[in-house]
């Protein structure tokens, strides 16, 4: 880990990374990268929590007025904290590059699992619905071809969308977000 005691909270995240030209962090702190991480992560998140709500009511019309109802969401600053803490756990991976939007697919449809299993009161059986579903994400069964479709459908109108909405500013205050982390876990 990063020896951050010794930094400005003014000092960018990325520069301070960018001192280290082979480190990882160089390729996922760069506005296309970020967008497209993010982008990533919500659709992910968001078919997950559609899957769900559909599985316990089989039912379009009944799901979209639970996905309503119960109004989850993710913010572009949660996804991309919760993309840095997968890429921070996972940095001495040789295989890291290769496997992330495996690991955000899996991180965003846990994620969604927990938000959804918190907020839905009338979930019946909602811990043996977990520990199956949980079951099926970390062993790479959940997702499927449906799933996959509808993300490869809606990944290029969510980007547009995130590539508006992050801006310069956004990732420097994001950055400084981070670094305040990093510092904390240390």
């Amino acid at each position: 880990m990063k020896d951050f005691n010794n930094l400005t909270t003014t000092e960018s995240f990325i520069n301070y990374y960018k001192k280290d030209s082979n480190n990882i962090y160089n390729n996922f702190f760069q506005k296309n990268k970020i967008v497209d991480l993010i982008t990533k992560y919500e659709l992910y998140y968001q078919i997950s929590l559609g899957n769900f709500i559909f599985e316990t009511f089989l039912d379009q019309e009944s799901t979209v007025k639970k996905l309503e109802e119960l109004n989850l969401y993710i913010t572009p600053e949660i996804a991309l904290f919760n993309i840095y803490k997968i890429i921070e756990e996972n940095q001495f991976s040789n295989s890291m590059e290769k496997e992330l939007e495996n690991l955000i697919k899996r991180d965003a449809s846990l994620k969604a699992l927990e938000d959804f299993v918190t907020k839905d009161k009338d979930l019946l059986g909602a811990k043996y619905y977990i520990s199956v579903k949980k079951e099926d994400i970390l062993k790479d069964k959940f997702f499927n071809k449906i799933m996959q479709y509808n993300f490869e459908s809606n990944y290029q109108r969510t980007f547009e969308h995130y590539n508006l909405v992050v801006s310069d500013k956004f990732i420097q205050n994001l950055q400084i977000k981070i670094l305040e982390y990093a510092k904390e876990t240390i």
